[in-house]
């Protein structure tokens, strides 16, 4: 076998399509077929399942994919630690990411920083739900994280880095009949109102779910999003009220709407972002070189307290 095989057949088993993988492998359906084909030959047992319809992994393709992923991996890491002898830093840097909205952490000017300082590196961002972008760390598909989970919402086996806390705020519409209070109690929210949520995969939906396990309390959720943005503008028109970080309220928000954002009474309803890799740390020197620049933006945590104390003025 080869890696350039081992890259197909992962690429098949991440896409579950032949079509697809081909076109992402910049190679001819009937060419990447026939690598996988080989290689299936050479392990002694084929790796996925084709039917006219489907494409799957078999018990053999779930046990060999992890370690061709490994295998990649280290090829990668070894040419990229060669390169780094000549003072180059070459690679891939897989980023999984929360939303690029606002938030308490500039993620966009951080990897305008890197990008800047590593203009070799290569840099692939992937924003899904914090829940899948943990699953892809585990599994090797990403070197490094931003979530909005906090350490004890993790598996074993992760380094986790509290960037910031950000406070988390009701959003309610004009005719709500909280509007206006000082503070709310989510069990009286819940009482009254209609939840507009983001999708269940996100780190901020986890907080959300524990604060109203906190509250001991249960709420009426009718819709569900990706974007936090997206759900206080639909909260603002009247459409149910949602709960999201302080600083994605105050830019929905005009002057006139800020009674429509409500602190929450509970202390502990917080987001924090987050940064996550595999324990221990990854050897892919781009990886390396973006924890560095972590480290040295966030030696100490100091970010994290005073993000929790913004005011909703």
């Amino acid at each position: 076998m080869d890696l350039r095989q081992l890259q197909y057949a992962v690429a098949v088993g991440e896409e579950l399509n032949f079509t697809r993988a081909a076109a992402r492998c910049h190679i001819a359906q009937s060419g990447l077929s026939h690598q996988v084909a080989q290689l299936e030959r050479e392990i002694g047992a084929p790796l996925f399942e084709r039917t006219s319809r489907a494409v799957q992994l078999t018990q053999a393709g779930h046990v060999f994919l992890p370690y061709a992923r490994r295998l990649l991996r280290d090829a990668e890491e070894a040419l990229a630690a060669v390169a780094a002898l000549r003072g180059v830093v070459p690679g891939r840097l897989r980023i999984g990411a929360i939303p690029f909205g606002a938030g308490p952490v500039d993620l966009l000017g951080l990897m305008r920083d890197f990008q800047h300082s590593y203009p070799a590196v290569e840099l692939i961002v992937s924003d899904e739900g914090s829940l899948s972008t943990i699953a892809a760390l585990l599994a090797g598909a990403s070197d490094v994280a931003f979530v909005g989970l906090f350490a004890d919402q993790l598996p074993a086996g992760l380094h986790h880095q509290v960037l910031a806390l950000e406070p988390l705020v009701a959003v309610v519409g004009p005719d709500h009949p909280l509007r206006g209070a000082p503070t709310v109690q989510l069990r009286a929210l819940a009482d009254c109102s209609r939840f507009l949520e983001c999708h269940r995969d996100s780190g901020l939906r986890a907080q959300v779910d524990a604060a109203c396990n906190r509250a001991r309390t249960n709420r009426q959720i009718v819709c569900e999003m990706r974007n936090p943005a997206d759900l206080a503008a639909l909260a603002l028109n009247g459409l149910g009220v949602t709960i999201v970080p302080l600083q994605v309220a105050q830019a929905a928000t005009t002057t006139s709407q800020r009674p429509s954002v409500l602190r929450l009474a509970d202390p502990r309803a917080v987001q924090p972002v987050a940064f996550v890799y595999r324990d221990p740390a990854p050897a892919n020197p781009a990886a390396q070189a973006f924890i560095r620049l972590i480290d040295s933006r966030w030696p100490s945590n100091a970010g994290a307290s005073s993000q929790s104390s913004a005011s909703l003025a």
